[in-house]
């Protein structure tokens, strides 16, 4: 049986009326005047929350400890933060996310930070912190040595890049897809790639025990991902001049559940490029055996922009469908990821199926 990771959320807390929380247990605690107390009642901004859902899309058995710091305004005081950390290492949580971080605190607060999260690291806790959005403008904790740091690079051109010495984790570009259950959600910036990393190292490690061996084989595999032969099978690549021309001439397929002005308009631009034919009413409902002879005549598979809740309500059937695409090799195209990273990249590794999402 593998054990779920714990993992805690320093944030902005969290908004147990979420329709995406109903079936979770999550702890939920915020710091009031110093002082650590459940179930925070007043006014909290959606970064938390947002947080938190991106954490869960990656890995769904996750743990999760929700520990609110920042107020309405994504501010707090560093010395809660520091309180946060000892709470979370007094408790044995296995991974903290820090979406957030400090450029202006003090030399002293800063050391105090430091020495915290060193302590985290001989506790066997890995703590992912989020640098500043704005280039060369250090955020700590990020930065140091005992922390891995997630940042993103206006100059790289390859999908990742891993700076070993640092303990840095770099993105060629840092817009993600927040799962939602009445919108479509997209967010820029380094603290929504934080958790989408913290639930990948979720997922590899499994029910491992969290070593120096353990991270440093996450970041051999992180590197092995970042090659562009293998990134490219799971992320469309922005910089890449070739992509816009891999659809030219090619038979798509494209199933989304609501023909919204989204689909259409993405149904539209793709129609000028290949031969695009309306599949969901071919295939939903049908008995697989059905909509794999439909399939094996099309070149590309494209998910359109499907509402969240589709999403969850036919999780197996949508697996057995990716399961029948990735037996033919097809291309698969997907607006928004609706299976995890780690779940493409072991897909994706050993053959020539491509399951690509357009936002992370």
């Amino acid at each position: 049986m593998i054990q779920k990771k714990k993992v805690a959320v320093i944030d902005s807390g969290i908004d147990r009326t979420d329709q995406l929380f109903k079936d979770k247990d999550i702890e939920d605690l915020y710091f009031e005047n110093g002082q650590l107390k459940q179930h925070y009642e007043g006014r909290i901004n959606a970064h938390g929350t947002e947080i938190i859902k991106v954490l869960l899309r990656e890995d769904p058995n996750l743990e999760i400890v929700s520990v609110r710091t920042l107020n309405e305004d994504n501010k707090c005081l560093l010395s809660d933060i520091i309180n946060a950390i000892k709470y979370c290492i007094d408790i044995n949580v296995d991974v903290i996310n820090l979406s957030l971080g400090s450029c202006s605190a003090t030399a002293k607060r800063i050391e105090l930070l430091k020495q915290v999260c060193a302590e985290a690291e001989e506790k066997g806790i890995v703590i992912f912190a989020a640098d500043h959005n704005i280039p060369n403008m250090k955020s700590y904790p990020a930065n140091f040595d005992h922390v891995i740091g997630v940042t993103t690079s206006d100059t790289l051109h390859d999908i990742c890049h891993i700076r070993y010495k640092d303990r840095i984790v770099e993105f060629s570009d840092n817009t993600v897809y927040i799962p939602d259950s009445s919108r479509c959600i997209i967010r820029r910036g380094n603290s929504y790639l934080c958790p989408l990393l913290v639930g990948l190292f979720c997922s590899f490690t499994e029910d491992s025990e969290i070593n120096d061996a353990v991270i440093r084989k996450f970041m051999d595999f992180l590197e092995d991902f970042s090659l562009n032969q293998n990134a490219s099978k799971v992320f469309f690549n922005k910089y890449e001049v070739n992509e816009s021309y891999a659809l030219q001439d090619k038979k798509m397929l494209f199933f989304a559940d609501d023909m919204d002005i989204n689909n259409m308009r993405l149904y539209g631009m793709y129609n000028e490029v290949s031969e695009v034919e309306l599949s969901f009413d071919n295939i939903m409902g049908k008995p697989l055996r059905e909509a794999e002879s439909y399939i094996r005549n099309a070149d590309i598979f494209f998910f359109g922009a499907m509402s969240n809740q589709f999403i969850n309500e036919n999780q197996e059937y949508l697996a057995e469908l990716i399961a029948i695409l990735g037996k033919y090799e097809k291309m698969v195209i997907t607006v928004f990821p609706i299976i995890s990273t780690y779940l493409r990249i072991c897909l994706t590794a050993e053959n020539n199926f491509q399951i690509r999402s357009i936002y992370k």
